[in-house]
Order: C-alpha cells, then structure tokens, then sequence
C-alpha cells in the first residue's frame, strides 16, 4: 500500500542506523589523535630525517667561519722609534753640453722605397769610416838599421869632419805607414742623401694589456710570425689603407673569434691582413706569468701610411 505524504503527517517508523557506535567512534578518534602525536614526537629522530655527516660538517665549517669573522678586528701599531730618511746621494756635477731627447728621425710622408739617409750627394754610396794611421808596433822584433847608420872605426885623419850620407833617413812605419798618413787622400767624404726616403714595407702596430708580464720575446716571435704569414698584394705597390683586426689569444697559443674591426676599401688588404693573422694560428702560448685564460688583441695592418704618434 502507498502512502502519500502531502501534508507530512505519516511518520516514517523505519529509521537507518550508524555505521558505528558511538563508542567505536571515540576510540578511533582516539588512537588517530595518539598516533599523530607519536609522529610529530619520534619522527624527526628518525635517521631519514638525520642530517648526513657532511651536511653537519659544511655546517660546522660555516658556524666557525662566522665566527673567526665576528671575532677579527683591525689592530694599527705604531713604532716607538721613528726611523731617519736616507739621505740621498750626491748628484754628479751637471753637464754643460746641451741634449734634446728625440725620436728616430724619420720622414713623414716618405716617397720612395730607398731608406732614409742624410748626406752630401744624390749617388748611391756608402759613407767610408774614419781610419787613423797606426803608430809602430810594439811587440814587432827590431828591425837591422842600415848600413849608413850605424858606427864605424875611422883612420885617423887630418880633419875631423865626415861626408854626410847621400840616402834619405828612412822614416818610423815604412812606407805602410806612410800611405795611412795620407789615407785621407784617396778615401770619398760622401753620404747618399736621401730625406724623403723610407717607405720600403708596410707596417703593422699591436695592442693589448701585458698585465704586468714581460712579452718582449714573445712579442718578437709571434711578430715575425705574422711577418711570414702576410703576403702583401701587387695593389700595395701604388694604393694605401689599413686594416683593423681583433682576436683572443689563448693560454695554449690557439688564436680564436678572428674579427674585421675596420676593413681597408682594397679587398686585396683585407684579405692579406686577415689571412696573415690565420695563418699563424696557433702562436707560441702566452708566458706562464699572464694572470688570464686568453688576451685579446688587436692588430692594425698599414699599406703605405703612417701608425699615428
């Protein structure tokens, strides 16, 4: 039989039950909330959670670290006993001749390839150094004195003069000696003059930062290097322009990111600078002084100009 309750005045007499009993429900809360408990009290000693020894020795090391840097403190000591300046030398008497500290003289728009030279003449000649006569050899055996020189026994005679010898004293040195004395003679007192000369090869100026370290043989080396290794074109023979080149140097010698900075408007520079630099590559290493991995370098190729002062 179905009932329908519109106005809700049936009661439903079949009730569902707990899952539990109250009772049960009491003692799970319980056990859950001791076993909760037991995990926040056993489980950080358990050795899961234990740092390993290393962590503990690393945290140790940083504990005495601060510590030694709590505990430094800056100390100035001052000496009881003032020491006395050295006096300085005595300075040498000034020179009265008078100096001017110059650089080499050299043409500053040279036009030909012949090398720079001040003289007297416009002939391709050398100039002759200066010789002196040598004076008699010490160590030379004496040499016989001839026969008029030396003394004879003479018969008494009524006058006591003696006829005069009829050859020439020879002179100290010879004839040897005497054509040094008059070397002067035969020897050319003339210089090539040529004071727009200079402009036999191109040039090449580097940079870079030493950082203290000696690279004068190194420097010497790696230049004739690169010498070797430029083929200058035919195009230098009548055109001008440079070349800017940058790269890394390394420890080992290695010569890597080869770089145009600033190419010359001739191809043919371009190509002859920077085939030069690769064709080097790898160098002799860097000194074993030089703080850094590499060095960064860069080179300047010159075709017929001027490196600026």
């Amino acid at each position: 039989m179905i009932h329908f309750d519109l106005d809700e005045r049936y009661e439903d007499e079949a009730v569902v039950g707990s899952a539990i009993s109250r009772r049960d429900g009491v003692l799970l809360s319980v056990i859950f909330h001791g076993l909760v408990a037991a995990a926040f009290i056993i489980g950080p000693q358990l050795s899961i959670f234990q740092p390993s020894p290393e962590e503990l020795a690393q945290r140790q090391a940083e504990i005495e670290r601060q510590r030694e840097a709590a505990s430094r403190r800056f100390v100035f000591v001052q000496p009881q006993v003032d020491l006395k300046s050295l006096e300085p030398p005595p300075r040498a008497e000034l020179s009265d001749e008078n100096r001017r500290a110059q650089d080499p003289v050299i043409a500053r728009a040279p036009e030909n390839p012949l090398p720079f030279s001040r003289g007297n003449t416009s002939e391709r000649v050398e100039a002759a150094e200066a010789e002196r006569a040598r004076g008699p050899d010490q160590n030379a055996p004496p040499q016989p004195e001839p026969e008029s020189q030396l003394a004879r026994v003479l018969p008494p005679s009524d006058s006591g003069l003696q006829r005069p010898s009829e050859r020439p004293v020879p002179r100290i040195g010879g004839s040897l000696g005497e054509a040094l004395r008059n070397l002067q003679q035969y020897v050319q007192n003339e210089t090539f003059d040529n004071p727009q000369g200079g402009n036999d090869r191109p040039g090449a100026t580097i940079q870079f930062d030493t950082k203290g370290v000696e690279f004068g043989p190194w420097l010497r080396r790696f230049i004739a290097q690169v010498r070797r290794n430029w083929f200058i074109p035919q195009a230098a023979m009548v055109m001008s322009g440079h070349v800017i080149l940058q790269f890394n140097i390394h420890r080992s010698g290695e010569i890597s990111d080869i770089a145009i900075v600033q190419p010359s408007l001739i191809d043919a520079f371009t190509r002859a600078a920077y085939g030069a630099i690769y064709s080097s590559n790898p160098t002799a290493p860097l000194p074993p002084e030089y703080p850094s991995d590499k060095a960064l370098f860069t080179v300047t190729f010159y075709y017929n100009e001027e490196p600026p002062n």
